[in-house]
């Protein structure tokens, strides 16, 4: 069964048996990130086996401002892999989004062949020195999250864990890939009127983008 999530404490212990961030971090994850993420979970008699998160963030998309979320945590426990969870998963996310009519969704991967067979495609690097000015950023960039209250208290809580060596384990050399989720969505917000997925990545990708440390 693939529901979407209220309780979301629940899906600790699988965040924690996935993943190698401190203790410190996961509190701050569940106790801050949890408060307006969505979390997507496969069932099998009642315990969560495979999820992954939505996390929301407003996007400025050459000068349309349109919601997105930063796809994390996806993770699946291991006697319960290479049974389908995480594909219906994905397929249910993707219903969602498209039925809210979301333009795009992005994450960073461990590995980029995981996503690409799902239709995602790298459209920047990750970078990884913080750019301070915002002026800067809405000024040199095509695209980027804009910094409302919760995304700049985020970014000082996370700077915070970061300077004391607790913050969120990294790949080497991270990317972001996206995913159309709904192409109309896309072509409104961008002013485009692309009839294919790839076309519209391939526009996305010659964007000058900046998605950094504060996601």
């Amino acid at each position: 069964m693939i529901i979407e999530l209220t309780d979301k404490e629940k899906t600790r212990s699988l965040y924690e048996e996935a993943f190698d961030d401190p203790k410190v971090f996961v509190d701050y994850y569940y106790e801050e990130k949890c408060l307006d993420n969505r979390i997507i979970v496969s069932l099998e008699d009642g315990e969560i086996v495979s999820m992954l998160h939505l996390n929301p963030y407003k996007m400025n998309m050459c000068r349309s401002v349109v919601q997105s979320y930063y796809i994390v945590a996806v993770a699946t426990t291991e006697n319960e892999r290479h049974k389908g969870h995480m594909r219906r998963i994905f397929e249910k996310t993707f219903e969602l989004l498209q039925n809210e009519h979301i333009p795009f969704v992005f994450l960073l991967p461990v590995d980029e062949s995981i996503y690409s067979w799902l239709g995602f495609e790298k459209i920047c690097d990750f970078s990884e020195e913080k750019e301070t000015d915002y002026n800067r950023i809405m000024s040199q960039y095509d695209v980027y999250c804009i910094r409302d209250e919760a995304y700049l208290r985020r970014m000082k809580r996370e700077d915070e864990l970061r300077k004391l060596g607790s913050g969120e384990v990294l790949p080497d050399n991270p990317v972001i890939m996206a995913k159309i989720t709904d192409l109309d969505a896309f072509n409104k917000a961008a002013g485009t009127d692309f009839t294919d997925e790839k076309e519209a990545l391939s526009w996305l990708r010659n964007k000058n983008i900046y998605i950094c440390e504060e996601v």
